[in-house]
């Protein structure tokens, strides 16, 4: 899911220049009355217009389906939590407010006016939707690198169970050692990816794109490292004969 709205924003950002490029020659069509005199294509502030009206309403549609995503999501953190709603409110006051004045313009001037605000100050899809899906995705690893850096006590115990030089000690120890190793860096990137992603505004797009590509990376390697440390853990309960099969 991340990667479709993530994609739908840049796919946007694009249809959205081939858009105006599109209006932009409407603007320059002609036509020939019985008179032959030319003029502007008669109905293409109208078609530019319905355009806008279209990009805003599928705007307000993806931030009520963010809106959901940040209350269903059961490991978000409180602060976290409330910095997405924070801006989601405020995104979902301008698009409001742009829908309802798109309708009322009648120049060119201030649809193009209309646009940049429903781009420049929202940015719905480049820059909203990755912010809110990596913040639930670190969020998300973090809590899980959390309950299993609550296991080490257990684990070392297991450890030290089978006794120094005993066969498969030295292999569990090397594995607990592992998984203490991956916990504590999936939880200090969990942390930095948070903070950078949540430093993330409108006004830096396209500039901020590489941060939440390298942040879903990172996000990405989190889980990975989450399955690997569940392994160390297994193998250290086989070697101390704890292992439940479960």
């Amino acid at each position: 899911m991340m990667n479709r709205n993530w994609a739908k924003g840049i796919g946007g950002a694009m249809a959205m220049s081939g858009a105006l490029a599109l209006a932009a020659s409407g603007a320059g069509a002609t036509t020939t009355g019985a008179s032959g005199a030319s003029g502007a294509t008669p109905n293409s502030f109208t078609q530019a217009q319905q355009q806008l009206e279209k990009q805003l309403a599928n705007r307000s549609t993806q931030l009520q389906h963010l809106v959901a995503d940040v209350a269903g999501a059961k490991s978000l953190t409180t602060a976290d939590a409330n910095i997405l709603n924070a801006r989601l409110s405020t995104e979902a006051a301008s698009i409001t407010a742009l829908i309802a004045k798109v309708p009322t313009d009648t120049k060119r001037a201030e649809l193009n006016s209309d646009r940049a605000a429903m781009l420049k100050d929202n940015r719905v899809y480049a820059v909203m939707t990755p912010q809110v899906f990596v913040t639930i995705g670190a969020d998300t690893a973090g809590a899980q690198a959390a309950v299993l850096t609550g296991n080490e006590p257990a684990l070392a115990s297991e450890v030290a169970s089978i006794g120094v030089g005993m066969p498969g000690y030295r292999n569990a120890l090397d594995h607990y050692n592992n998984y203490v190793s991956r916990l504590n860096h999936i939880t200090d990137n969990m942390t930095e990816v948070v903070t950078k992603v949540l430093a993330q505004t409108p006004q830096g797009y396209p500039g901020n794109t590489h941060v939440f590509v390298s942040a879903n990376h990172t996000v990405l390697n989190a889980n990975v490292g989450i399955a690997y440390a569940s392994y160390d853990a297994s193998v250290i309960a086989l070697a101390s004969g704890g292992y439940t099969g479960s």
